[in-house]
């Protein structure tokens, strides 16, 4: 992720008011999350385990903490227990940013059996989840897509899922 998406992400969550932001720190968004942990407006917390970031975002929103989770797709895929969870069982509010790696124009060098794996599974596993998610790939539709899934995690009650790609990832 370059500078601009990643200045242009923090604006939008200060604006929206998510102060708490959750990371398990990967490639493709660790210049996010190290800018997100230098900004004293968050408070970061970095966690060894995929289910243990939704777990965390869910006790923290369940706390009237306005919170996010920032993981890869694969972090996301291992996570799936912990989110059904707070999606199906709970109703838990709050956003999940993740590199949707396996997307048509991923040059990330991950062997292509492994991209098409994720391509092939991450939609359909978060639709069986029933967890409300949308693809970022352009940089002028982060605003929107930010605000938008921020709102709607709070009026469904539920985790809503932000995938990112193209010109916002790479």
């Amino acid at each position: 992720m370059d500078q601009e998406s990643g200045q242009l992400i923090i604006e939008i969550l200060k604006e929206e008011g998510i102060d708490m932001v959750v990371t398990l720190p990967e490639e493709p968004t660790f210049s996010l999350t190290e800018a997100i942990r230098d900004d004293p407006y968050f408070t970061s917390l970095t966690v060894a385990a995929e289910g243990n970031g939704i777990a965390l975002c869910a006790g923290a929103a369940l706390g009237g903490r306005k919170v996010m989770f920032v993981t890869g797709i694969a972090g996301l895929m291992v996570g799936t227990w912990a989110l059904g969870q707070a999606a199906m069982a709970y109703g838990i509010p709050f956003l999940i940013m993740a590199s949707y790696r396996g997307d048509i124009g991923d040059h990330s060098g991950i062997p292509g059996s492994q991209l098409m794996l994720f391509k092939q599974v991450a939609k359909p596993l978060l639709s069986t989840l029933r967890v409300p998610f949308c693809v970022v790939d352009k940089k002028s539709d982060l605003q929107r897509a930010i605000r938008d899934a921020n709102f709607a995690a709070h009026d469904y009650s539920s985790p809503v899922v932000l995938l990112l790609t193209g010109e916002v990832l790479w």
